[in-house]
């Protein structure tokens, strides 16, 4: 067998360049269409008018060709990590291959560059925000007064520390679960400037914010993959079919999401189909999205006709230069998405009648009556486009079982699909809206989502069928089963099944969130409030996992220990509801107290109903747990009665003979005479 040794210069050449030329060129291409698209979508810098804050050409140029350079640095450390976690061959026993650790060092060093450029680009963003030159809004007083009071400095501050954080972590990391953590950090980190752009100021900022922020990682994650692939198969350092089979599956997926994001943006940005024609706007969003869909086109036929047709030897080669022209064609488009998120957007914002509806986004609603809170649909495209992927992957794990001939319980499909309609309900029908401006509706909205969703979610067993419906890998290689295992039996999962951390997490965690100013906090702003959610779903499905889960976990608790946690958070929870009827002040009124509609007449008694629904609503939930642990606890008896009557057939009842003689042997010895002294 020969093996094939790469010198240092191998390593850092692709195609005869090196990756630093490769690197420069694919910047001073995405920053010629990032100039273009400012002067043709209207946010090329202009001179301020006479008396008004100019920060200066210099701020005005360079903020959004740094943006550029952030959002390349930021694409190049997720595809380091994205092929040292996924597409790069495993090592055995989790560790990281020769490739994966070459790679992670190579993360490490883009990770450095890009948080040097998004601590450079805040100071920039600041400037520009301010209208003060360069100079002046780098002073230590003004970053620290307002460095984190602005959204976009905040968000590219955070950054800065994310990326950090990823370089230190990859540099010290030698296992796939840790450089996966590290791969999660950084796609969350390149996230960040969507949820501080635009998306922060239109009316529908839900779907807005969704919508960006599934656009970036999406383009991120794709043009990552791009570039770690492209230069793997330059340098021919790894063999190329199992990790372009691996990456044309997440390519397809980013390229549906971007497809749908990009269609959610525009609608959020434009007030008519026709501007796409008639504004320079629209004009650079039709050439962006032209260049990904052909890129998308281009790059799907040919990766296929790689794989399937060409030799080994001229796959590397042909592969090569398919992904240098990917790359090129989506620094275009990177450089065409900075334009687009520096410039104004045509969509002409509608004000509405008073400051609460402003912050709220939406006129408020009616009097709540029955038909408007447990009917009507406001969408939030998160959690229902997110409980639909999941329901369709659900069903998808039941007909592959059910097509090999497997039997899945029709009550577990039942169970998880009435999970998700409870989420829908919960987040977009009319209680979703009333939750927002009134207590007593937020409570209704959180008990339920927390409390009951979660029970029939957990009923559904999602990891054992997926651990039953995917296939297992070859070898050292990590597909989705390989990671759910890991997952599964991992000192996270030990972590977030630990009863004392459940307990903390489920109930404990409600003085902290509503005894607290955190919930008006929280409130004010979209991202805060799908934290809340997410956080109540969360806590709610681990709760019920270590109380009634049929998923493995790492040590399932006794039947006695799931009554007593049932029973200690059921008192802690009352006696929360009863802090809450018993309160002499409105909660949150720094929220509440500014989205307050006309049929809010008395905020206290909205906070006392409030405390009236915890109550109320506990109960229902808590009792159908109760029959499943004594349900669950009676056919745990029964079928170690039925192991034991096994094992007493195979072997003639061996244990219980031997009880038996050893009874006899002490009866005997206690029968005996004592011994008469001398």
């Amino acid at each position: 067998m020969t093996r094939t040794t790469l010198d240092s210069s191998a390593t850092r050449t692709v195609a005869g360049l090196p990756l630093a030329t490769i690197a420069g060129a694919l910047a001073v291409v995405a920053l010629v269409a990032a100039a273009f698209g400012l002067v043709v979508a209207g946010g090329a810098y202009a001179p301020g008018l006479p008396g008004l804050p100019d920060p200066g050409p210099i701020v005005g140029w360079g903020n959004p060709m740094l943006r550029v350079l952030t959002d390349l640095a930021g694409v190049a450390t997720v595809g380091w990590l994205l092929a040292a976690t996924i597409l790069d061959p495993s090592g055995k026993d989790g560790v990281v291959s020769k490739s994966g650790r070459r790679d992670l060092k190579r993360a490490t060093a883009f990770a450095v560059a890009w948080a040097v450029l998004a601590l450079l680009q805040m100071f920039f963003e600041l400037a520009n925000v301010l209208g003060l030159p360069l100079s002046e809004a780098a002073t230590p007083d003004v970053v620290s007064t307002y460095a984190t009071e602005i959204p976009a400095t905040r968000a590219l501050l955070v950054m800065a520390v994310l990326a950090t954080v990823v370089a230190i972590g990859a540099v010290a990391t030698s296992t796939t679960g840790a450089a996966g953590a590290w791969l999660l950090v950084a796609i969350a980190a390149t996230s960040l400037p969507a949820l501080a752009g635009h998306s922060a100021g239109l009316g529908d900022h839900a779907l807005a914010m969704t919508a960006g922020v599934a656009h970036s990682v999406a383009a991120v994650v794709w043009m990552g993959g791009l570039i770690a692939l492209g230069a793997h198969a330059a340098r021919r350092d790894l063999p190329l079919q199992r990790p372009v089979q691996r990456f044309s599956t997440i390519a397809l997926v980013a390229i549906i999401l971007l497809a749908a994001s990009g269609f959610a943006n525009a609608y959020t940005r434009l007030d008519a189909p026709s501007q796409l024609f008639t504004t320079g706007y629209g004009q650079v969003l039709l050439l962006k999205t032209g260049l990904i869909v052909g890129l998308a086109m281009l790059g799907w036929v040919l990766r296929q006709r790689v794989i399937s047709t060409l030799g080994k030897a001229s796959r590397a080669a042909v592969f090569a230069r398919i992904a240098g022209l990917e790359l090129l064609i989506m620094s275009v488009a990177i450089g065409l998405g900075v334009a687009l998120a520096s410039s104004p957007t045509p969509r002409v914002q509608v004000d509405l009648p008073s400051y609460g509806e402003s912050l709220l986004g939406f006129a408020y609603p009616p009097a709540p009556t029955f038909a408007n809170v447990a009917g009507g649909f406001h969408l939030d495209p998160l959690f229902f486009t997110a409980s639909l992927i999941a329901g369709a992957l659900y069903l998808a794990g039941v007909v592959r079982l059910v097509r090999r001939g497997d039997h899945w319980p029709v009550l577990r499909t039942a169970s998880w699909l009435a999970g998700l309609a409870v989420i829908i309900w919960c987040t977009n029908s009319g209680v979703a809206l009333y939750a927002q401006v009134s207590v007593g509706m937020h409570m209704l909205q959180h008990m339920t989502i927390t409390m009951l969703g979660p029970i029939f979610l957990v009923m559904g067993a999602p990891a054992t069928l997926a651990l039953r419906a995917l296939k297992p890998s070859h070898g050292n290689e990590r597909g989705p089963r390989e990671w759910l295992v890991w997952f599964l039996h991992s000192w996270i999962t030990r972590i977030l099944t630990n009863p004392f951390y459940v307990f903390f997490v489920y109930v404990i965690g409600l003085y902290g969130l509503y005894m607290t100013p955190l919930f008006g906090w929280l409130m004010g702003s979209h991202i805060g409030h799908v934290a809340m959610q997410v956080h109540f779903i969360a806590s709610g499905y681990l709760f019920y996992w270590v109380l009634i889960g049929i998923d493995p976990r790492p040590k399932p608790l006794p039947y006695w220990g799931r009554l007593l946690l049932l029973l200690m958070a059921l008192s802690v929870h009352g006696f929360f509801a009863v802090a809450l009827m018993m309160g002499t002040s409105p909660m949150a009124v720094e929220w509440y107290g500014i989205v307050r509609p006309e049929w809010v007449t008395d905020p206290l008694k909205d906070t006392l109903n409030g405390g009236q629904v915890a109550w109320g609503l506990s109960e229902i939930p808590s009792l159908i747990v109760l029959i499943a642990i004594a349900v669950q606890w009676s056919r745990s008896d029964d079928r170690e009665a039925t192991r034991n009557d096994r094992q007493a057939e195979r072997d003639d009842d061996a244990e219980l003979r031997a009880y038996n003689e050893r009874l006899s042997a002490m009866t005997q010895h206690d029968q005996r005479p004592p011994r008469s002294g001398r």
